[in-house]
């Protein structure tokens, strides 16, 4: 039982660009620093790259999550797709609760510049157990509407602090001989 969303925003960059400040796991943490606690890597660069896994501490909806996912697809600077499984400890961790998770991110050129997205999703089971977890979710914490203030925070953040002055873009490097 799916809840899902997708925030979208044009930055006025390439998707080069976007796609190395927005991997950097501390531009991330920063894009939500009210809900993002730590992202890390499991790659020797600290980068996301295609079949490598990743830690993030966050907050979702107001509830404290410890999502444990892997990249399944990415084909770079274009789209990233990842999956996981997010721990939310309940009654102070007596219990945890584990919702499968994931997420697509797109940036794609257009004339105004790149179209970034990201569609999460969030897989509820599909028992008495799920169907009260998603709808306390979805009525009681609003989580539907937070999930996406979630993500389109993330997205203003990283188009504000792109498209700022005092950003600096990478410098391209010569890799002939």
């Amino acid at each position: 039982m799916y809840v899902t969303d997708q925030a979208d925003i044009v930055i006025d960059a390439s998707p080069e660009e976007i796609w190395e400040y927005v991997t950097d796991p501390i531009h991330w943490t920063a894009s939500n620093p009210e809900e993002h606690y730590g992202l890390e890597y499991d790659t020797p660069d600290n980068r996301p790259q295609e079949d490598a896994t990743f830690q993030q501490r966050e907050e979702v909806a107001g509830m404290y999550a410890d999502l444990h996912g892997r990249f399944q697809y990415i084909d770079h600077p274009n789209v990233a797709v990842w999956t996981g499984t997010a721990y939310y400890p309940v009654l102070r961790g007596l219990v945890t609760v584990r919702i499968p998770e994931g997420g697509t991110i797109r940036l794609e050129e257009t004339e105004d510049g790149t179209q970034m997205s990201h569609a999460v999703w969030m897989d509820f089971p599909n028992n008495r157990r799920g169907q009260l977890l998603k709808r306390l979710f979805t009525t009681v914490l609003d989580g539907k509407a937070k999930l996406y203030d979630h993500t389109n925070k993330e997205l203003v953040f990283f188009k504000e602090r792109i498209e700022s002055p005092a950003h600096e873009p990478p410098i391209p490097t010569d890799e002939s001989p």
